[in-house]
């Protein structure tokens, strides 16, 4: 049996539709992460590098992705008729729709960069309503939503995108932080970790539920999660991002040591109030005695 080939679009957390920016991004962004000189004598972050390195070079190449193509979903006995087809197939129906439909998302994209937003969801919801499974045009309009505080719409376009996906770590990303914001703290909490279970590297997740945590008052999870943030954004170069983890787990010290005194007190206050009420009632039967 011929062996499949890796999926490269799930290395770089691509769609099958990804456009060339978005491959180079998603490059940049992993390879920034994922880079042996940030996480030196860590075996599995190299390997992950040469997995990033890999798919990158497949997918940037035109016809090394035409060719990925054809291996990944088309018969080798079918290969070289298929190629013969192109032309045929570049006419069809199909092929057309997904035409319009990348063209709109593009256009999306430059509204987006134009900062018009309300233009550019509506051009991914054209896109969307030609191909319903256009992953990238239902993460780029959760981006917007994020922006313009529409929770509701986050949480229906990433259950839309786990569904034709369940590996899309973005999707599971933005529904966290989408319930969040809405206060279903244990539901922020599932999709952070759904995201730190597939990605365990994932900084922004560990920090985002050290958060939920924090809001949920589970203390001791928010500080470890925030620590586990801290050592990846150092590892990644983010200091920004990494005094801002350190600055929550100093609140949190100091809330813990606060919170510490003040039960001390409390204790020590019910024990002299107690000692005073056995002292008050030796005080009654003494007098009573007499």
């Amino acid at each position: 049996m011929t062996k499949q080939p890796q999926d490269y679009y799930s290395v770089l957390e691509l769609s099958p539709k990804a456009t060339p920016e978005e491959i180079k991004v998603a490059y940049r962004r992993l390879a920034r992460q994922y880079h042996p000189d940030l996480n030196p004598h860590d075996q599995e972050t190299t390997a992950k590098f040469q997995q990033i390195s890999e798919a990158y070079e497949v997918l940037s190449d035109d016809e090394k992705r035409h060719r990925y193509y054809l291996e990944r979903h088309v018969p080798r006995s079918h290969q070289n008729y298929y190629r013969s087809q192109t032309n045929t197939f570049n006419s069809s129906p199909q092929f057309t729709a997904n035409r319009r439909a990348e063209k709109l998302y593009n256009q999306g994209l430059k509204k987006s960069q134009q900062q018009q937003d309300q233009k550019a969801i509506a051009k991914y919801t054209k896109a969307i309503k030609i191909d319903p499974q256009f992953i990238e045009a239902y993460l780029r309009r959760c981006e917007i939503y994020y922006k313009l505080e529409n929770y509701q719409e986050i949480l229906y376009d990433c259950y839309r995108v786990i569904q034709l996906n369940p590996y899309i770590v973005q999707a599971f990303y933005y529904q966290g932080k989408a319930r969040h914001h809405l206060g279903l703290f244990p539901g922020a909490i599932d999709s952070y970790s759904e995201v730190i279970r597939q990605d365990s590297r994932h900084a922004q997740a560990h920090y985002y539920r050290g958060i939920a945590y924090r809001d949920t008052q589970d203390i001791v999870s928010a500080l470890q999660d925030f620590q586990i943030a801290a050592d990846l954004f150092i590892a990644q170069g983010n200091q920004s991002a990494y005094l801002l983890a350190k600055e929550n787990i100093s609140s949190l010290t100091i809330s813990i040591t606060d919170n510490s005194k003040k039960l001390d007190n409390l204790v020590e206050g019910c024990i002299k109030a107690l000692q005073n009420s056995f002292n008050n009632a030796v005080s009654a039967v003494k007098v009573l005695i007499q």
